[in-house]
This record gives C-alpha cells, structure tokens and sequence, in this order.
C-alpha cells in the first residue's frame, strides 16, 4: 500500500466533506449545489483511496465518477461494499457533473441533506476498511512490505 497516496486522498475527501458543511451551514438554500457536489466528490475520494489501499491503480482505467462502478469495483476486493447502495449512494453520481450546468434540475434542500448524510455515512465505512488493511486485518492479503511509510491519519 502507498500510504502517502491513499493519505492524499483522504486528505482531499475530507476537505471536501468539510468545506461543503461549512457552505450548508453558512447558507443551506444558496449553496445547494456545491454542496451536492461536494458531497459526490468526498465520497468518490473516500472511494478511490479504498482502491488505491488495496495497490489497484485508478489511473486511467478506473478514473470516473460513477458511484455504481467505484461501489463495484470496491466489492471487488471486499462484497461488503454492497451495503453502500442501501445509502442511495448512486444519487450523488449526478452531482458530479451534470447537475453542474444549465439545463439540469438544481438539487433541492433535501438532496442536498441527503447528500450530506450519505457522505458522512460512507467516510467512516471507508476508513474502517483501509484501517484494517494499513493493520493487516483483512484476510488474504500481504502484511504491508513498506513499514517506513507514514502513518495514515484517520481523523
């Protein structure tokens, strides 16, 4: 496992998360869909440092923002992934682009509190799971061969 990549991208989906509750908490109706957007963005980082955890490289393959495919590509290495789609997971795959520009429906006050309560769901799921992987919990895989590596920082 590359600890500073995955690292990296925790960092970035944290500060997603962060700077979108910050912007709903600062004016929920006026923001809404940058804040959906960064909802879809934390989630999809959270997501891409799972896959990064587990050496599986998402450039260029696997660069996308489908919801369905990095949920599918997760239960590769883990099926309890599945339980992501109980969240409504896949609504946010539309406020990655799409949802971005005239002509689309804006989120309503609603999706953008789902949106905010799906991330906050999926950041603890996701780093419970490379936890286990940076400890060495998970079944068949390799002890990490890199123990010089950084720490990851969890909070």
């Amino acid at each position: 496992m590359n600890r500073e990549s995955v690292q990296e991208w925790i960092n970035y989906a944290n500060e997603d998360l962060e700077g979108g509750k910050l912007l709903f908490g600062n004016s929920p109706e006026k923001f809404k869909t940058l804040v959906c957007f960064h909802m879809q963005q934390s989630v999809e980082k959270y997501l891409k440092a799972y896959l990064v955890a587990n050496n599986i490289d998402i450039e260029p393959d696997r660069k996308d923002h489908s919801m369905a495919k990095l949920v599918e590509w997760s239960k590769e290495c883990d099926k309890t992934f599945n339980v992501l789609y109980d969240l409504n997971i896949t609504k946010l795959t539309k406020y990655a682009v799409r949802s971005r520009y005239p002509g689309s429906e804006p989120p309503t006050l609603e999706d953008e509190k789902e949106a905010i309560s799906i991330a906050e769901q999926v950041r603890p799921f996701v780093l419970d799971k490379i936890k286990d992987i940076s400890t060495n919990k998970t079944h068949d895989k390799e002890p990490d061969k890199n123990p010089t590596d950084t720490d990851i920082d969890f909070r």
